[in-house]
């Protein structure tokens, strides 16, 4: 009979100081199949589901749950601008050529997604670009929607190998967006000014994906700052009819004309060439209004290439410190939720920002308002909220029901007691850039 190897006979607890330095699932996966008592191992040690991770712009990993900071390096002059599910999207900056490479990342599954369909649109950018946003609708070969900071380039949506849509500058609603979360078949986006926007999207006989309409779901009060644009950007602009959910055959045909020639198109075959193109126009034109063609009569703007839209959080000082308010749109089966939070910003290196308020709203799409959501999400829910990425998931394991997590402060909102508590701190490397990302289970 043979024996049995001392290896298999290792301490738990010593293994568990294995385990620790084991960060991604697969490896940990491996671990567990090698005999029944690392197995047992595994199953000690590691929670049924653990906190998410929180990605750094350098591609540093900060595992909440243990406390661990893991070093992942990129390639040269690539950095993290975007997080969605388990992937991360990277920017590969060519500082000769002064272009722009983007591509979808997973680094528990080792797969990279090239997107030169978002290097035509911005492959070439002024250096003050950033990008706000990337959002997958459900894996990295479907449509992907992508925000930036400035005017030239607020929304696009990307479908890899097929090509991108792109929004023309200072059109209505995309030059106001603030976030976007897909729900159905529509991608929404929020303003600063609490606007809800149903975007209709479709594609072209290429595949190629586009935006057919758009509508404005919910208004904001007279008087916001979004106002002073010019109220004539607001004219011919579809609102949802409160009173009904059915469109007439007049409101479609209104609401669709309203998009044409208020987007770009790109292709796989012509990306290049009608990116250039594009941009000579848009530098001939001084305003495009909400039906796409120059508004000669019209006061002219004068925006540069450069001109970068104003923050998606609203700030205002107190003191010494900064009071930061931002807002987040997330999807929760089927219903849309917007997070409003206030966030306290000290001026010291040292010290740690705290979240001073948390308001949670539902959006009433037949009424057409925000009403407060204050009995906390139910079955079994928890919510993760960043600037880069939001998502509700089950509580299980160390994730809590009921309770809002925050990648960027030691602290979570309960949204039954409506309460913030401490919570365990995090390593902040002096990290500014933080994003929620959620790698896959260990089924143990």
């Amino acid at each position: 009979m043979a024996s049995i190897p001392e290896w298999s006979n290792l301490p738990h607890d010593l293994l568990g100081r294995v385990i620790a330095r084991l960060p991604f699932p697969a490896d940990r996966a491996r671990l567990r199949s090698v005999c029944r008592s690392w197995w047992s191992a595994v199953r000690l040690h590691v929670s049924p589901r653990p906190l998410p991770w929180v990605v750094l712009e350098d591609g540093t990993y900060l595992t909440p749950s243990d406390g661990g900071v893991h070093r992942l390096p990129f390639p040269k002059s690539t950095t993290c601008v975007g997080s969605t599910g388990d992937w991360i999207a990277l920017d590969s900056i060519d500082k000769v050529a002064q272009t722009h490479t983007y591509a979808l990342h997973n680094h528990f599954s080792g797969a990279t997604v090239p997107l030169p369909e978002l290097d035509a649109v911005i492959g070439k950018v002024p250096e003050d670009f950033k990008v706000r946003k990337v959002l997958m609708r459900s894996s990295p070969d479907d449509l992907i929607a992508v925000t930036g900071n400035i005017w030239r380039y607020p929304l696009i949506l990307c479908r890899p190998g097929k090509g991108a849509w792109a929004a023309r500058p200072l059109t209505m609603p995309y030059f106001l967006i603030i976030d976007v979360a897909f729900a159905g078949d529509k991608l929404y986006a929020i303003s600063k000014a609490e606007d809800l926007f149903a975007i209709n999207l479709g594609e072209d006989d290429d595949g190629r994906p586009i935006v057919t309409s758009a509508k404005r779901i919910i208004g904001h009060a007279p008087g916001h700052e979004d106002d002073v644009f010019n109220e004539g950007v607001w004219m011919g602009f579809t609102d949802m009819d409160a009173s009904s959910n059915e469109d007439t055959e007049e409101e479609l045909e209104e609401e669709t004309s309203n998009e044409v020639n208020n987007y770009v198109v790109v292709g796989q075959d012509d990306a290049d060439d009608d990116a250039e193109d594009d941009a000579d126009d848009d530098a001939n034109d001084e305003l495009v209004g909400d039906d796409g063609h120059n508004n000669n009569d019209a006061e002219p703007y004068v925006f540069s290439d450069e001109y970068t839209l104003s923050a998606c959080d609203e700030g205002v000082a107190e003191g010494y410190n900064a009071i930061n308010t931002s807002r987040h749109l997330v999807e929760s089966r089927g219903k849309l939720l917007m997070v409003k939070r206030v966030r306290e910003i000290p001026p010291f290196i040292g010290t740690t920002d705290r979240t001073r308020k948390v308001e949670v709203f539902e959006a009433d799409m037949k009424a057409g308002t925000w009403v407060p959501a204050n009995c906390g999400l139910g079955s079994g829910q928890a919510i993760f909220v960043s600037n880069r990425f939001s998502s509700i998931v089950s509580a299980c394991g160390e994730v809590e029901e009921d309770i809002m997590y925050f990648p960027d402060t030691d602290d979570v909102f309960n949204m039954r007691s409506r309460t913030i508590r401490p919570v365990k701190p995090v390593d902040r490397l002096s990290a500014n850039w933080r994003a929620w990302v959620f790698p896959p289970n260990v089924v143990v």
